[in-house]
């Protein structure tokens, strides 16, 4: 993990215990009041138990949730030539052939390919801590296939972006002067959940055209074959 994606990820975790343990102090102050004033029942001491733990839960999630909705665009990179450049956006999941083959269709014409692998995590990424697992499964995929693209004579480089694809997207245009964006996304039931209405929204943060292409799906490796890198419950 680099330094950049380090930081983030220790800044979330440290929001997260900043504001469960805020709320745990309300909560024991709100307790203590509650048994010295109203001295409660059992029942209704099980009531404020259950109440804490659904209130501390929806604390620790919260930032997690926005943390990873969240684009921070970036100013885009334009090319002062008039050649194309196409800049691929593919989910881990796709199987690198098909992936191959949809990229080398649609390249025609331009100078180079970029290809970008967001890291794709589920909606508990921070509870598992599985990010060595599902950086390296991104990073297997894309060297795979921008080594396959470039046996074909593609000129092609590769990135593995962050766990936001459309983050990944707007982080990379800001260094590749893209003319042209292909989003691959697997089928629509086997979608990440983090790309639900991906293209209407990848397309309000650039000029350039944007097309999303279906790929087939690969099993993936690793912790993600068994679940962990997966969004298990969270597809959609």
């Amino acid at each position: 993990m680099n330094a950049e994606a380090y930081r983030r990820d220790w800044g979330s975790k440290t929001t997260i215990v900043i504001i469960v343990s805020s709320i745990a102090a309300v909560l024991a102050v709100y307790g203590l009041l509650l048994g010295l004033a109203v001295r409660p029942p059992s029942l209704g001491w099980l009531g404020f138990g259950i109440v804490s733990v659904v209130v501390l839960s929806l604390g620790g999630l919260a930032p997690l949730v926005f943390e990873r909705t969240r684009v921070s665009a970036q100013r885009p990179a334009y090319a002062v030539d008039g050649n194309r450049r196409l800049l691929v956006i593919a989910d881990a999941s796709c199987s690198e052939t098909a992936l191959v083959e949809q990229i080398f269709v649609r390249q025609r014409g331009a100078i180079t390919v970029h290809l970008v692998v967001p890291v794709r995590v589920s909606q508990l990424h921070f509870l598992t801590d599985d990010e060595a697992e599902e950086r390296a499964e991104a990073e297997q995929r894309m060297q795979t296939s921008v080594g396959l693209l470039q046996k074909l004579g593609v000129s092609t480089t590769g990135s593995v972006g962050t766990d936001k694809p459309l983050e990944s997207m707007t982080d990379a245009l800001g260094f590749f002067p893209a003319t042209q964006v292909m989003l691959a996304t697997p089928p629509t039931q086997e979608s990440y959940w983090l790309e639900r209405g991906l293209l209407a929204k990848a397309r309000a943060l650039t000029d350039a055209p944007v097309e999303q292409v279906i790929v087939p799906s690969a099993p993936l490796r690793g912790l993600a074959a068994s679940g962990h890198g997966r969004t298990g419950g969270a597809h959609y």
